[in-house]
């Protein structure tokens, strides 16, 4: 029996559409009210960004002018004399050997100095540049609410455009009849 009853109020509830009319007129209103609608949208922005950091960078000792190279310089001509005595039979071959090997001596004893010993670190700042995306939420207009007086009501209407305030508009007004 319970079917049967929600049966039947279901179909007395289904409109006929066979007895409707719809009207359509063109009405005046004025403006009296408009207020900005808005969505939230995310900006994504890409942009380059500086990042710097404090890093340890090794400190050398120094050697002492002439102390080291003055040896490595006697080292070398000793070893150049006796080259150069051995390679030659003539006289003064020693002797160039030695000054040869006093200037390749020095020369070493020079560029093996330049990174001495490490005595102890000091910070640094390094900066690089880093490419990124800044992103964003922003309040976008997608619209306007619009609070009318027309037809001797107040209405409120969505729409696309903005408007001001005591501007007249037209408005699509659709009645529908149709039987019970």
């Amino acid at each position: 029996m319970f079917t049967r009853l929600a049966l039947g109020l279901f179909l007395v509830s289904l409109p006929l559409a066979a007895g409707a009319d719809t009207r359509i007129e063109t009405v005046l209103g004025t403006v009296i009210k408009q207020d900005s609608r808005t969505e939230t949208v995310v900006r994504k922005t890409p942009t380059t960004e500086q990042v710097c950091r404090d890093v340890d960078v090794p400190v050398y000792a120094e050697a002492k002018s002439g102390e080291s190279n003055l040896g490595a310089m006697i080292v070398g001509g000793l070893i150049g004399s006796a080259l150069g005595n051995k390679m030659s039979d003539s006289n003064g071959g020693g002797a160039a050997g030695a000054v040869a090997g006093a200037i390749v001596g020095g020369e070493i004893s020079k560029n093996s100095n330049k990174q001495g010993q490490i005595v102890g670190y000091q910070r640094q700042s390094v900066c690089e540049n880093r490419s990124i995306v800044l992103t964003e939420n922003v309040q976008q207009i997608i619209g306007y609410r619009l609070t009318v007086e027309a037809d001797g009501r107040i209405l409120t209407l969505d729409v696309p455009n903005s408007y001001q305030i005591g501007q007249r508009v037209e408005i699509r007004k659709q009645i529908s009849y149709s039987v019970r």
